[in-house]
């Protein structure tokens, strides 16, 4: 399964900027992120198009950063896809620990990225509910 990065954060000004400058400096491709602050710190995700160059150049600028594994389901741009994504899971006892989508070029789809409990037993259960899952290559190049 593919990757994303969780980086830990001051919620402070110049804090999300010198992360994407990182990014940036190293030619790294932002694909989508999620930002949630407590208080004082945050925590932004990150798709990028390549995970384990990310993870090593924002650690060598001392962030705190961890690589978590994902699935990145693709659903109709439609009311109710995410629902009948979300209650197939639930009915298998599937538990979300994180998710985030974006809209895919056709405007038609969307991809939603789950960080997902229990992965190896995640992976069963996306293809026994035949879950459209984007490979590794599809994620970080669509």
């Amino acid at each position: 399964m593919p990757f994303h990065l969780s980086v830990f954060l001051e919620n402070k000004p110049g804090r999300l900027e010198k992360i994407m400058k990182v990014l940036s400096e190293h030619k790294i491709n932002l694909s989508a992120m999620s930002l949630a602050s407590a208080g004082n710190f945050g925590v932004v995700k990150l798709l990028v198009d390549d995970p384990q160059k990310a993870f090593d150049e924002l650690k060598k600028q001392k962030i705190t950063v961890t690589k978590r594994k994902i699935a990145a389901v693709v659903i109709g741009n439609v009311p109710g896809a995410f629902y009948d994504l979300l209650r197939k899971l639930s009915d298998r006892g599937t538990n979300i620990e994180d998710c985030y989508g974006f809209l895919l070029n056709d405007g038609k789809t969307a991809a939603i990225v789950l960080e997902i409990e229990n992965q190896p037993e995640a992976e069963k259960v996306l293809k026994d509910i035949d879950a459209n899952v984007l490979d590794e290559d599809k994620i970080y190049n669509y």
